[in-house]
């Protein structure tokens, strides 16, 4: 007897369910919290604070293949956005985290393109622009307003000067490109080892 997935109610209908909703919205959720996670982590050290994205998406990428698999659908990775970015700003993330969130996830979608026309190579370039953009839109804000600016608001939220002041140091130093670069190649292997982990996944959706 079949057994009835999200992924082959795709086939069927193409449109989101509620279902959809519901799975979108936990994994959202999780890779949200796993990036999270590796923040607090990272955050004992200014030089590691931003490659938390980087070191969390080698764990990360297996939920987002999951998610991309199990609902290839248009629409479900842009909710799934939705949703992380909802939950940053109640969380209290600066604003720019959330919408780098969000841009990322629909960068992401238009890369995935038609569900009947996604390869693996399409699926495999969605992680890294979304975790690459992601991580942009939360270093952005410091170069929006400037370092002063930016200390200050690091300071009102907590920090200590000192810390403060070394992080935004550390962000305008070559060591940040370096950082960006680290973060795309950690997340494209974080998809690879998605796509292997779920590898009879795919082969049963034609992958």
């Amino acid at each position: 007897m079949d057994e009835t997935t999200i992924g082959s109610q795709a086939a069927n209908t193409g449109r989101l369910t509620a279902k959809d909703f519901i799975f979108c919205s936990v994994f959202g959720v999780l890779i949200f919290f796993i990036t999270m996670a590796f923040a607090m982590i990272c955050s004992f050290d200014y030089r590691l604070c931003w490659g938390a994205h980087a070191l969390s998406s080698l764990i990360s990428g297996m939920a987002w293949m999951y998610v991309v698999q199990r609902v290839p659908k248009r629409g479900a990775i842009v909710v799934m956005g939705a949703i992380m970015a909802i939950f940053g700003s109640v969380m209290g993330m600066l604003w720019t985290g959330p919408a780098g969130i969000f841009i990322g996830c629909l960068a992401a979608e238009l890369i995935l393109g038609d569900p009947k026309k996604r390869t693996k190579g399409k699926i495999l370039a969605s992680f890294p622009t979304f975790i690459f953009l992601f991580w942009l839109g939360h270093i952005s804000l410091v170069y929006m307003i400037g370092k002063d600016a930016y200390v200050a608001q690091c300071v009102q939220m907590g920090m200590a000067l000192e810390f403060s002041q070394n992080l935004v140091d550390f962000m305008y130093s070559p060591a940040m490109v370096a950082m960006g670069l680290a973060t795309i190649i950690c997340a494209t292997l974080g998809g690879f080892i998605g796509t292997k982990v779920f590898a009879k996944h795919f082969k049963q959706i034609g992958m």
